[in-house]
């Protein structure tokens, strides 16, 4: 569950995406939204506030596929030192936090060789 306290334990992630691809977690406290964003939609509120670089394995490579998965512990990140610096009000119950998987999509031609997520939306808890 999503926790202020908890040092870990919220899994937030993503399947079916790019095998081998390095991608981050955009997040945000300002509500969701709707717009267009690289060939696909943003869910995520302005201002957009970002994890770490993940990679989302799967199949290895000489393979193109969709069998990468990002996931990240929300709680864990929430009290880290960064880089890069979490939010503080990931840490305060009762805040909403939406966040979306973003990562890189070779199949395009640039500026649509992205991929985002469905969007998430969670309440942090005590």
């Amino acid at each position: 569950s999503p926790s202020a306290s908890a040092g870990s334990g919220f899994i937030v992630s993503a399947t079916n995406m790019r095998n081998n691809k390095n991608g981050l977690l955009f997040y945000g406290v300002n509500g969701a939204t709707a717009l267009p964003y690289q060939g696909a939609t943003l869910c995520v509120s302005p201002p957009i506030k970002r994890t770490g670089s993940i990679n989302s394995g799967g199949t290895p490579a000489p393979a193109n596929d969709c069998t990468g998965v990002y996931a990240i512990d929300m709680n864990t990140f929430a009290l880290s030192a960064g880089p890069p610096l979490p939010l503080a009000a990931l840490s305060v119950p009762g805040t909403q936090v939406n966040c979306q998987f973003w990562g890189r999509d070779p199949g395009f031609p640039a500026p649509n060789n992205t991929t985002l997520s469905d969007g998430l939306e969670y309440s942090v808890g005590p």
